[in-house]
């Protein structure tokens, strides 16, 4: 039990009581943690699985809700894991590349399964199947944390996919998803046209480009790629869901929840922060716009919070860290904690001696009070 403490974080958290509803919903993430978590300590996966899963969809952004899945993922996964490398180690098996890429995107992994996906290129340089699947991981990790430069590096292993065999249809149709998802729906319907040469059958892919064309902007003939990659980029943002593109895979997308209420936010704030010794909060959406603040020295405040954002951003962006998890700085003002939620950030700022995982603990049970559901807030 100690150690799903320590893996998971400590169970116990503290919530407040006001006429937002806020206690309600706290009570009821607590103990949908708790009792996923209970399910993991007495090796019942599946079932804790299963709680986890339907916890997510209710508090999307419940960070220890994705820890439970992730767990269980490995835990079952690991064997697989570990029999696949071993292959790899004795032999040049594209099976074996194409299955350890597979289940790294299945469990999260991008960062692995982009270098399985670089060797598989290194092995098979001549085959247009291991450049479609390293184009797959650029395209898992554009969709996860909106770097424009992971979609240039998508577009450029699928377009030599194509090269070498111009009827790989996978291409095309990762091509077109993408081209969907920015918004370049022009470019996503000559993608689909490609493909209906190749299989004039598909009619969901025909009727998919049909009401692409009948909603696109009759002024527009062609979309600039490079102004909508950097608009998705700058705002964090993806305008449509690439999983509805017919035949592509259905890669993990963070779903953003409710929209955050600046009412609720304050009102979570004033009790769960009191209790925490949380002093200030604030919450930045995208492009750097202040959502909801809580606190004295507002202003100041959400200024700072909203510099430490773009900053977090950029060191993830121009440095390869990746998508920001926690930002955390120190001094005589006391700790300040930046972390993601969804389609948006949060900062709060504590006394030295507030753990970090404390405030982000903290963070996450305001942001989860927060979340008026279907654009009504709890009375």
């Amino acid at each position: 039990m100690k150690f799903l403490r320590k893996l998971f974080g400590s169970s116990k958290q503290k919530t407040a009581g006001n006429r937002s509803g806020t206690p309600l919903l706290a009570r009821e993430l607590e103990s949908t943690i708790g009792e996923a978590e209970r399910l993991v300590a007495a090796g019942r996966h599946e079932e804790a699985m299963q709680v986890a899963e339907a916890g997510l969809r209710r508090f999307p952004t419940a960070t220890r809700l994705r820890s439970v899945v992730q767990y269980v993922r490995r835990a079952n996964s690991n064997k697989r894991l570990n029999e696949l490398k071993a292959t790899l180690a004795d032999s040049r098996d594209a099976r074996a590349y194409r299955e350890l890429i597979a289940l790294h995107l299945d469990l999260g992994n991008r960062g692995p399964a982009l270098e399985v996906a670089q060797q598989y290129v290194e092995e098979f340089p001549d085959s247009s199947d291991s450049f479609v699947h390293l184009g797959e991981v650029f395209l898992a990790r554009y969709f996860t944390e909106i770097f424009a430069r992971d979609a240039w590096s998508a577009v450029e292993n699928l377009e030599r996919a194509l090269e070498l065999d111009p009827s790989t249809v996978r291409a095309r149709v990762h091509l077109g998803m993408l081209y969907f998802a920015i918004g370049a729906v022009r470019y996503a319907a000559n993608e689909l046209g490609e493909i209906l040469h190749i299989d004039p059958s598909n009619t969901r892919a025909a009727e998919f480009r049909e009401r692409m064309l009948e909603a696109a902007d009759p002024d527009t003939t062609e979309e600039d790629i490079e102004m909508l990659l950097d608009y998705g980029e700058d705002n964090q943002e993806i305008p449509n869901d690439p999983t509805e593109f017919p035949g592509g895979r259905r890669f993990q997308i963070d779903r953003k929840g409710g929209q955050l209420s600046p009412k609720l936010f304050a009102a979570a704030a004033a009790g769960i922060g009191k209790r925490l010794r949380i002093e200030q909060l604030a919450a930045i959406g995208t492009g750097g716009r202040p959502l909801a603040v809580a606190g004295e020295n507002k202003e100041n405040f959400v200024r700072l919070a909203c510099r430490l954002d773009a900053s977090a951003r950029r060191a993830g962006r121009h440095m390869n860290f990746g998508t920001m998890r926690r930002f955390m700085v120190e001094g005589k003002f006391g700790r300040i904690v930046l972390v993601p939620a969804g389609n948006c950030s949060v900062a709060a700022r504590a006394p030295r001696s507030v753990s970090t995982q404390r405030i982000a603990e903290g963070l996450e049970m305001v942001v989860t009070a927060s979340r008026a559901d279907d654009g009504q807030e709890h009375e």
